[in-house]
């Protein structure tokens, strides 16, 4: 191989090279030229390689003792990783591999500089992120940890460690975290695992009778060779009691509306009602001592009868709808027929109603008044916005729920369009509430031009 491609391949390599005897700088490439930012490398040949080429005054003592001790103990290699400087005194590190060869017969030394400052840098920086993200974690009010796929806690920030129900070194999670012996019966840890998902739930503690929203995802954790997750917990302790508080206010609330309800039902009945009657009972006894009077005068006073008969009705239709009698007398399915019938007399709905199991059980008054005032609300919707021609209702008890299913095939509605503009007005969220007061479910379904179909579950104790 000719001198000038020999000196063209080791000129391209990425490490910088030196080659030195007798102290001497035999031989240097144009990359340890670059790496010591050096604009020319021929004054240096043949100069003393530690008094005049390598420029780091520092560490030019270890860079010599390490050549000293090769030469002196027949040592063939060695490797290390050292800091070092430039010409202009910028730092930078460089990992060195050297190795004694053979030069015109005398022992010389071939070594080679890799610099890795960048990657210096970037291992101090993440050590500094690793750092300022384990005070960041340690700061935090959440409960912060990491779960392998064997149930054991590699990782707790402060937070957890100080909330800990049994011994992280040695217990599984579910034992660490809630206190128990066996493994949570919500636990999600497989569905985690094969999710890129973030997954989330709330739990009760039952030890430390709190309440947590927590947040889980698969991660890999550096020096763990299985999978793992990531799980964010807060304590949400004082939100489930004010929802509860509140929860509570609006049952109270819904309970004294449909008190007052009846009381006005039960006076607009017994007291207007009778009243009324007793001023139409007159009217209409007028109204024979007045048949040989002249025709306007009796006429005038049967129309008046008439006026009265109308206000009657009326009355009763409006104490139907603050508490039907029917819901008291006979029962939530008499009354809904009821209703059933008129709503096909007045606006033509074909509306099928089926119960099954009803018969076998009593519900409490609270229950009842609820449902029945969801088939009201319902049935209001329907006949206000959906336009529809039939309607099926079924009413199922099996224990130990109840399920009310309403469907309509009317015009529908696209649900998460109704949603983004918070429009409450098909009273929805009343149904929901009452559902949610009574520890039942709530479901809509619903498309444009495909009807609406809503169902109701309840609990109830045989």
């Amino acid at each position: 191989m000719s001198s000038n491609l020999f000196a063209s391949i080791v000129d391209s390599l990425s490490n910088g090279i030196y080659v030195l005897q007798d102290n001497r700088a035999v031989y240097l490439n144009q990359r340890f030229g670059e790496i010591f930012g050096y604009e020319s490398l021929e004054p240096l040949l043949m100069c003393d390689m530690y008094e005049t080429v390598y420029p780091d005054r520092l560490t030019v003592d270890f860079f010599r003792g390490v050549h000293d001790q090769m030469l002196a103990n027949g040592q063939t290699k060695a490797a290390w990783g050292q800091a070092s400087a430039k010409c202009d005194g910028t730092p930078i590190w460089l990992d060195v591999e050297a190795q004694t060869v053979m030069l015109n017969g005398r022992p010389a030394i071939m070594g080679m500089f890799h610099d890795f400052t960048e990657c210096k840098l970037i291992g101090e920086a993440m050590f500094v992120s690793q750092e300022t993200l384990r005070l960041l974690l340690d700061a935090m009010e959440d409960r912060v940890y990491v779960v392998t796929d064997d149930l054991k806690i590699v990782y707790a920030n402060q937070k957890m460690m100080a909330t800990l129900c049994g011994d992280i070194n040695t217990e599984l999670c579910h034992k660490v975290c809630r206190g128990l012996d066996s493994i949570c019966v919500d636990c999600s840890a497989e569905e985690v695992f094969n999710s890129n998902k973030p997954m989330y739930k709330e739990f009760y503690n039952e030890i430390t009778h709190k309440w947590y929203s927590v947040i889980e995802l698969a991660i890999r954790m550096p020096g763990i060779n299985r999978p793992a997750k990531l799980a964010v917990a807060r304590d949400i302790t004082d939100r489930k009691e004010s929802e509860e508080r509140i929860r509570a206010l609006s049952h109270r609330l819904l309970n004294v509306h449909e008190d007052e309800r009846k009381r006005l039902s039960r006076e607009l009945h017994d007291d207007l009602g009778q009243r009324l009657n007793a001023v139409k009972i007159g009217v209409d006894t007028l109204a024979e001592d007045l048949e040989n009077f002249p025709p306007e005068i009796y006429n005038h006073v049967s129309n008046l009868s008439k006026v009265l008969q109308s206000s009657i009705e009326s009355v009763r239709s409006i104490c139907s709808g603050l508490r039907p009698a029917s819901l008291e007398m006979t029962g939530l399915v008499e009354a809904i027929k009821k209703d059933c019938a008129n709503l096909t007399e007045l606006h033509g709905l074909k509306i099928d109603l089926k119960s099954t199991g009803m018969k076998k059980i009593n519900l409490d008054s609270d229950a009842e008044i609820n449902l029945y005032r969801v088939f009201q609300e319902s049935l209001n919707n329907i006949v206000k916005h959906a336009k529809a021609s039939e309607v099926r209702i079924s009413l199922i008890a099996s224990h130990p729920i109840i399920r009310m299913r309403i469907e309509d095939n009317g015009k529908g509605f696209d649900i998460l369009e109704r949603k983004a503009k918070n429009d409450n007005r098909l009273g929805l969220v009343g149904i929901a509430e009452r559902v949610d007061l009574m520890g039942g479910t709530f479901k809509m379904a619903s498309r444009p031009g495909e009807g609406t179909r809503i169902v109701v579950e309840i609990p109830y104790s045989s």
